[in-house]
């Protein structure tokens, strides 16, 4: 769907749109810092099977459109 616009095309923020699975899927940077791990965790545990990961705002515009992409798609 779309690749971070300040990044060189590799090893980037990513979003992917899986049509057949009407899935968003999101490439980004590992959360590592904690006190972001301690916010996370105090809305709830994150279970063994799940990640948390960091895009820049400036991919709002790239995750809009692959809403209204699965959402289209879903219809």
């Amino acid at each position: 769907m779309g690749i971070d616009p300040d990044t060189g095309q590799g090893n980037c923020p990513t979003v992917f749109v899986d049509d057949e699975r009407q899935e968003i899927v999101i490439q980004g940077w590992k959360v590592v810092d904690d006190g972001t791990h301690a916010e996370i965790l105090a809305a709830g545990p994150l279970p063994r099977h799940e990640t948390v990961v960091r895009i820049p705002a400036r991919m709002a515009s790239i995750l809009k459109e692959a809403a209204e992409s699965v959402e289209h798609t879903g219809s």
